[in-house]
């Protein structure tokens, strides 16, 4: 009978503290060559050539999480920003208007300010508070009446020219008739030969007429038009407006002559109303300084 292989009766198998004493001098060995030598290089190269698509592929998920966070972090921000911008333009538009008004209101208060006003006149400064919606009755109100010493009758310039004349006066408040509202006549006279007229308003803030006109009359375009002060209302020599054309007769007699305000009508919010100390019905007379009237001219004196 044949007899079966028998194991040895004694087997020694390795522990684990010595497996693992082996396994790690083992790894400080090859640790150590590579150091020294480098000589594992290849297969960390191999390892991590074969590692990078699998780490690239887990990493690819948190790639987009994070492109994804930061595309609406940044969204969320440039849509804040882009509200605080614009509200912050129209702050500045604002302000903007504002100082451009100021500025403007200013320039118009100084030229005031250096107006020469025509001897034996007074000036009392005044403002536009209220316009009247009749668009052919031009008046404004503004805001100095018979308390402040105003009174019917005086006339309202600025410092181009004649701007209406005082009709109403309240306590605390007046009304002026602009010169171009039509019923407004006024007595004028041509600079440049001393033709006397009378200028009439048309119910347009840029629009005057001289209506009845003789055929014959030597007015010609550019011609400046000045205040005569024949009708002891208004002191002679300030200027009204300037002929913009001379239409020839049409069905009447009379010749017809289109005009140009000079004073801003219907443009500032502050105007002088001139105070007369000469009795009524005397005026100045029309001088020297009368007949170099020119437009922008600043000054009123005659």
């Amino acid at each position: 009978m044949a007899t079966s292989a028998q194991a040895p009766m004694f087997v020694r198998v390795m522990g684990l503290p010595l497996r693992l004493a082996l396994y790690v001098l083992a790894s400080l060995v090859l640790m150590g060559v590579d150091a020294r030598y480098d000589a594992l290089r290849m297969v960390r190269s191999g390892i991590a050539a074969l590692l990078h698509p699998v780490q690239a592929g887990l990493a690819r998920p948190f790639h987009y999480l994070q492109d994804a966070f930061d595309f609406f972090e940044v969204h969320g921000q440039l849509v804040r920003d882009n509200h605080r911008l614009q509200e912050a333009q129209r702050v500045l538009m604002q302000q903007l208007h504002d100082r451009t008004l100021l500025h403007a209101e200013n320039a118009h208060l100084r030229s005031l300010l250096g107006l020469t006003v025509p001897a034996g006149y007074n000036s009392h400064g005044v403002e536009i508070v209220q316009a009247m919606t009749n668009p052919f009755s031009r008046k404004v109100v503004v805001d100095r009446g018979s308390l402040q010493g105003i009174s019917t009758g005086w006339p309202a310039v600025d410092e181009m020219g004649l701007v209406g004349q005082v009709t109403r006066v309240f306590p605390t408040s007046s009304e002026i008739t602009l010169i171009t509202s039509r019923d407004q006549d006024i007595p004028v006279q041509v600079v440049r030969n001393g033709l006397r007229l009378i200028v009439s308003g048309t119910g347009q803030d840029r629009l005057l007429e001289v209506r009845f006109l003789d055929m014959h009359a030597d007015l010609q375009p550019d011609d400046i038009l000045v205040t005569s002060g024949l009708d002891g209302v208004y002191p002679a020599g300030i200027p009204v407006a300037r002929v913009v054309a001379v239409e020839p007769p049409r069905h009447t007699p009379f010749a017809r002559a289109v005009c140009a305000p000079l004073a801003g009508v219907g443009r500032h919010r502050q105007m002088l109303i001139l105070q007369g100390e000469t009795p009524a019905g005397v005026s100045a007379p029309v001088g020297p300084a009368t007949q170099q009237t020119v437009p922008g001219k600043r000054g009123l004196s005659p």
